[in-house]
């Protein structure tokens, strides 16, 4: 007998200044992606009288949990999905931000995973140098660092276990929780994934497909920059090409 595929769910953390690009994100994956169970949307609860019932489409399977506040958001949102594991009992947990968006069909399992495996795509070159906080957090936490640039495009995918992982791995080699970690550093010298992928690398990497992904094209999923001078008129135009047959 076949074994069932594993479950995967899609994992976005948002809050209230990102609702209108949500929308869109989950549009896309009801319109372009197979293969996942659900999605879980986490916001602060403070944000929760923001969302209108509408920005939540019906075909995209999507459970809203609400997380706490925190005086510094960013940090707070990579708070969130270093603790993704508590909100789901998926086997596979893939990331996607408010502003990434799918434009072409896509069978997650097959874009996420092989062999059972996730697979975690890397840049052998990186544009940013070693002492960028994005990759210089891997050797504050981990003591080393990695020999490749970890920050690739959406989404990523990680087991379920590697959460509690890295938290474990934080508490034995500095004495405190990964959250508090988090919240004792400046926004610009943390990133969540950088943090994950560094522990399947150091302690699993044999659970993992590693794929060198320098080159982008036909990727199928895209990330806008929800904050740029133009967000509002690339969601325009993003909102009426979803909403075309």
């Amino acid at each position: 007998m076949t074994a069932a595929p594993a479950a995967i769910d899609l994992y976005i953390r948002t809050y209230f200044r990102d609702l209108r690009w949500l929308h869109l994100s989950l549009l896309s994956v009801a319109r372009f992606v197979e293969g996942y169970r659900r999605i879980i949307v986490v916001m602060p609860r403070s944000s929760a009288e923001r969302l209108r019932s509408e920005q939540i489409p019906d075909p995209a399977r999507t459970t809203v949990v609400y997380c706490d506040d925190y005086a510094d958001d960013y940090i707070g949102q990579q708070i969130s999905k270093l603790h993704a594991d508590l909100d789901t009992d998926a086997a596979m947990i893939t990331h996607l931000d408010s502003d990434c968006l799918f434009h072409s069909p896509c069978n997650l399992p097959a874009l996420i995973a092989k062999d059972g495996r996730p697979i975690i795509r890397v840049l052998t070159q990186s544009r940013r140098p070693a002492s960028d906080g994005w990759r210089s957090c891997i050797i504050d936490l981990h003591g080393r660092p990695l020999p490749f640039d970890p920050l690739t495009p959406a989404p990523w995918t990680y087991t379920r276990d590697l959460y509690a992982s890295l938290r474990e791995t934080c508490h034995q080699r500095h004495h405190t929780p990964l959250k508090a970690w988090c919240l004792a550093r400046r926004c610009d010298t943390v990133s969540e994934f950088s943090l994950l992928v560094a522990q399947a690398w150091f302690h699993h990497r044999d659970q993992y497909h590693w794929v060198a992904a320098d080159s982008h094209l036909n990727w199928p999923c895209m990330q806008y920059w929800s904050r740029s001078p133009r967000a509002n008129d690339v969601r325009a135009a993003l909102a009426y090409q979803l909403t075309q047959p």
